[in-house]
């Protein structure tokens, strides 16, 4: 591991500038500055392997990087919870009265988000004054935001990362979404990994100023104690104001490029230890420029791009070559291979939505074919009612409620036995675990037997084979199995429970792919 970088080359004179390996904050305008350029270029010269993400569609981004499936862990821990919240309210919890009290009480002995909200629609029934009822109530509706995003989606159960650059493509989920999976990413790093660098995009948004966020929460923690073992916090924002100052007390390498607004300049210029420049030097940085507060020197800088020759590097820093047309030389033919790489995420992301379409269907297929079957039960039971009938003299009438003829004078009463001969032949019923209800009746028979599960036990079993079937599919296909009779559900209880038929005879063979 390097103890320092280089940065680039100052500005006039063209001398080599480093910066030591340390926590690090990066500011201007997107893609006026060159803050991207500049992360990647750190990265590539420093040999670690690093991890960043991408939250908005139309981002450059960097040039050279692995994709990475988007990582995340279940939490619900309350600290976790109301950072959530907060991204949903846009505030501090602390203003939303009686909301932390409701989220402490509802996350205590979870596991997970949908835990808490089984939790929360349970505290919303038994609460006994309006204004309770309507923190639940809020908590609820924050919390219909995040889980069904969250069911919507495949992630990763580890974080492998290659060498250079690695990039989770977040563009297609929501602010809330993307929280939770960089919150996971940055706590397995910290828990798991070893000289790494965490890229924390849009501070502003990600470890605001004024709220908790379930990235602020643990960026923290990992600021606070993650150089020890080599990790680092690189933080990248458009502005300084809006970021949360406690993880900025921790950076001892500033970078601050191009910047208009006139209070985010006047920021800047309080960060460069007392160094006089007029404001206009800060508003006209021109690309790739930057002022480097390295510990205590602050240094005009050109930065030097990933794959641009060191001579051609200082010839920008000396004023002979301009910073465009190294940008037009060395970077933009890349920028078309990024398109095309995005083009192929898009077309990705496009397949997985319409696989889980295609899976929807075969689960509403196989609905259908249980309530055909329904049917079909009730249609020969009709026809065995109306052909006993007919035996017995009952015969149905279509002029009922006419008025009725006078009663006859006589009876005429005929009496024959009933004979019934019933006859039983077992009949195989074939599943397999390709489909929904041969995925319910195998966990029923192989991880529940013997229990009384509900129908969040049943899903839990499932997803713990890796089927991630939703509510609006599980619910309705437990209840044609229930009608089929391949289930019971127990009555009177809340949540309903289910077992398998004691005279059911079932047998199981596994076949390896």
């Amino acid at each position: 591991m390097p103890e320092k970088i280089l940065l680039g080359f100052s500005v006039p004179k063209g001398e080599p500038i480093y910066v030591p390996l340390h926590h690090l904050a990066i500011f201007g305008m997107t893609q006026l500055s060159g803050k991207t350029t500049t992360l990647e270029a750190l990265i590539s010269r420093s040999g670690l392997k690093a991890v960043a993400f991408k939250t908005k569609r139309g981002e450059t981004g960097f040039h050279e990087y692995n994709n990475i499936p988007a990582y995340y862990k279940p939490r619900s821990d309350w600290q976790f919870v109301e950072g959530l919240v907060n991204v949903a309210l846009g505030e501090k919890v602390k203003y939303e009265a009686g909301m932390r009290w409701a989220i402490m009480k509802v996350s205590k002995g979870t596991h997970d988000l949908p835990e808490v909200q089984s939790n929360v629609k349970k505290f919303k029934k038994e609460a006994r004054g309006e204004f309770q009822k309507a923190v639940f109530e809020k908590l609820d509706a924050y919390l219909d935001i995040v889980i069904p995003e969250l069911e919507h989606w495949s992630f990763s159960e580890k974080l492998d990362l290659n060498d250079g650059v690695n990039v989770m493509d977040l563009t297609n989920m929501k602010l809330e979404t993307q929280q939770l999976v960089i919150a996971s990413t940055i706590q397995y790093a910290f828990q798991n990994l070893s000289n790494i660098v965490v890229i924390i995009p849009e501070a502003w948004e990600m470890i605001p100023e004024m709220r908790m966020t379930p990235v602020k929460w643990v960026a923290e923690q990992f600021i606070r104690k993650g150089a020890s073992v080599g990790n680092f916090l690189w933080i990248d924002s458009q502005d300084i104001g809006g970021v949360s100052k406690v993880p900025l007390r921790q950076c001892d390498n500033w970078l601050m490029g191009r910047m208009k607004e006139a209070h985010e300049v006047e920021r800047i210029l309080k960060q460069l230890l007392g160094l006089k420049i007029p404001k206009e030097e800060i508003q006209t940085l021109e690309l790739g420029h930057f002022y480097a507060v390295i510990g205590d020197k602050v240094v005009k800088t050109y930065v030097l791009p990933v794959g641009v020759p060191e001579a051609h590097g200082r010839d920008v820093a000396l004023g002979i070559l301009p910073a465009e047309k190294i940008r037009d030389e060395y970077l933009k033919p890349k920028k078309k291979e990024e398109e095309n790489l995005e083009m192929q995420r898009e077309v990705e992301i496009l397949r997985k939505m319409i696989g889980d379409q295609q899976r929807e269907i075969i689960d509403l297929k196989n609905t259908i074919q249980l309530m055909n079957a329904e049917y079909a039960d009730l249609h020969r039971e009709l026809e065995y009612v109306l052909k006993e009938a007919k035996k017995g003299g009952w015969t149905l009438k279509e002029d009922l409620g006419k008025k009725p003829k006078e009663e006859p004078t006589t009876i005429d009463l005929e009496h024959r036995e009933l004979v019934v001969n019933l006859i039983h032949v077992e009949k195989p019923v074939e599943m397999n675990t390709d489909i929904i209800i041969g995925k319910i009746m195998f966990c029923m028979i192989k991880d529940l037997e013997g229990d009384l599960p509900t129908e969040e036990q049943i899903s839990n079993a499932l997803l713990e084979r890796g089927w991630n079937i939703g509510h609006t599919t599980l619910a309705p296909t437990l209840g044609g199995l229930v009608r089929q009779g391949y289930i019971i559900r127990i009555p009177n209880t809340k949540p309903s429970k289910y077992r398998m038929p004691t005279k059911l005879k079932i047998n199981v063979k596994e076949e390896k792919p």
